[in-house]
C-alpha cells in the first residue's frame, strides 16, 4: 500500500501563487516580493491553507476572498493607516488591504510604509513579551 508523503510548505506556497486567477496573481506575486523584502528575517510559511509572513511572530497573511486578494494583518488593529489602505472589517484585531486587481499598480510606496510599521510592530511586541517574562522570573526569585 502507497504511503502519502507530506507536500513541502514552499510547493503548497508555490502552488496557490500558481492557482490564483490571473488578475490576482501577479497583484499577490507583488505583494509577496513586497514582504520578502520588508526584512531579512521575514519567514514564509504555510498555515491553513494560505500563506503566513511570520517577523518573529505572525505578521500577515494573503488570502483570496469572495471579494478578491487580501492582505490581513493580524496586529492591524494596532497599526495607523493614515493613506486609507485598509477596508473596513468585522475582525476585532485584524485589517484588510484589499489590491485592485491588476493591471491596476500597486501603491508600492505606501505599502512599504504599512509594512514596515507591521514588522517594528511585531519587533516591540516581542521585546514586551521578554520584558515580562524576565520581570516575571525576578520576582519569583530568579535571575
Amino acid at each position: 500500500m502507497p504511503t502519502s508523503h507530506p507536500v513541502p510548505s514552499t510547493a503548497r506556497i508555490q502552488g496557490w501563487f500558481e492557482g490564483l486567477p490571473a488578475p490576482w496573481r501577479e497583484q499577490a506575486l507583488r505583494l509577496r516580493d513586497l514582504l520578502l523584502e520588508a526584512s531579512p528575517q521575514m519567514a514564509e510559511t504555510w498555515k491553513y491553507g494560505i500563506p503566513f509572513y511570520e517577523h518573529r511572530r505572525w505578521m500577515c497573511y494573503l488570502s483570496l476572498q469572495k471579494k478578491g486578494l487580501v492582505l490581513g494583518f493580524v496586529e492591524g488593529v494596532h497599526l495607523g493607516d493614515p493613506e486609507g489602505l485598509f477596508a473596513p472589517t468585522d475582525h476585532a484585531q485584524i485589517r484588510h488591504y484589499l489590491p485592485p486587481p491588476a493591471p491596476a499598480p500597486l501603491p508600492e510606496g505606501a505599502l512599504r510604509r504599512l509594512i514596515q510599521q507591521a514588522v517594528d510592530l511585531n519587533e516591540r511586541l516581542v521585546h514586551e513579551k521578554l520584558g515580562k517574562a524576565r520581570r516575571k522570573r525576578r520576582s519569583r526569585g530568579g535571575r
